[in-house]
């Protein structure tokens, strides 16, 4: 295997949102978006991230060769009141690779990218109760639980609780 991580291009657009489907529709308790919905748009909304090369939404990439096979994505709010924070959005590794520290290695990849912006001092993340795999990735690249919130999701009759994390600076 020949494993890098970096910044999503506007070439990666199209593996992108492959990707991104497949987490939708593989692990639909995972996200707050849905395979259905998603698939339907002509773009999704991190494609245009892509497109603009944005410090504070970007999307990062792990690669193995040229093949994408896991996305981490982070978004910083610009409100002057809440500025100092950012968030981890679209976590996914495929499951071919995943139990090998890869999504670790993306996730530490993508918390860097984003303290490179000085005024970056905590970011912040939610990850269904259940997804135990997911939340020692987390814990292991620093996150620490700070809240959870019953009932996030709702898919059917079934509901979801979501953890709350936050990593400083």
């Amino acid at each position: 295997m020949d494993i890098n991580y970096r910044k999503l291009l506007l070439p990666d657009v199209k593996q992108y949102r492959e990707i991104r489907l497949e987490a939708l529709k593989l692990f639909p308790e995972s996200f707050g978006s849905d395979y259905e919905s998603e698939a339907a748009k002509p773009k999704l909304h991190m494609e245009i991230g892509i497109e603009q090369q944005a410090a504070d939404t970007f999307l990062m990439g792990a690669f193995d060769g040229e093949k994408l096979f896991g996305i981490c994505g982070f978004m910083r709010d610009l409100r002057p009141k809440v500025q100092h924070r950012g968030l981890i959005i679209q976590m996914y590794i495929q499951p071919a690779y995943q139990g090998k520290k890869l999504g670790l290695q993306l996730l530490q990849a993508t918390t860097a990218e984003a303290f490179k912006t000085p005024e970056v001092e905590q970011i912040v993340l939610g990850v269904i109760t259940h997804n135990i795999s997911a939340i020692k990735t987390y814990e292991q690249a620093g996150f620490k639980e700070f809240s959870t919130h019953p009932n996030y999701l709702k898919i059917g009759d079934r509901y979801f609780d979501e953890r709350l994390m936050v990593l400083h600076k």
